[in-house]
């Protein structure tokens, strides 16, 4: 689906999506490019804007990790945890090159429940999946002006 013509802004026909920061401190590069190939693919699939593969456009959005947590959800009866909840934030800045204003300024977060058997790859498959939600959520921002 597509909200092509939404509330974006007549004048804005090119966004650069600026490399993705992970200032969550997790340690992880692959969750930052993760993210922000989400996000080029989000904005291709949905054709509202050209993407500028280099800095300039008329808009720039900038997406940064801000925070990734995991914190135990589910215990069995011997007191052993079985399940977890790994969360990430991001903080998003929409601007306007052209009237050199910024549109908005928004925090983005979502969750996954994960089980500990297979712990690693199952939280990384979460993060993922929490990844490309936070991708999707972001472009419906821009688009729709939610």
């Amino acid at each position: 689906y597509s909200f092509t013509g939404g509330n974006i802004p007549a004048h804005l026909k090119s966004i650069y999506i600026q490399p993705v920061l992970d200032q969550s401190g997790y340690g992880n590069p692959l969750f930052r490019d993760k993210l922000a190939q989400s996000l080029i693919d989000e904005f291709r699939s949905d054709n509202s804007f050209n993407i500028n593969e280099t800095a300039g456009g008329d808009a720039k959005l900038e997406v940064n990790i801000v925070n990734i947590s995991d914190a135990p959800i589910a215990v069995s009866s011997g007191a052993i945890e079985t399940e977890r909840r790994v969360t990430v934030r991001c903080k998003a800045v929409y601007y306007d090159n052209v009237k050199r204003k910024e549109i908005w300024n928004k925090d983005f977060s979502a969750y996954q429940n994960y089980e500990l058997n297979n712990a690693l790859a199952n939280r990384n498959v979460a993060i993922d999946l929490i990844l490309e939600q936070i991708a999707n959520d972001v472009l419906l921002a821009v688009v729709s002006g939610w």
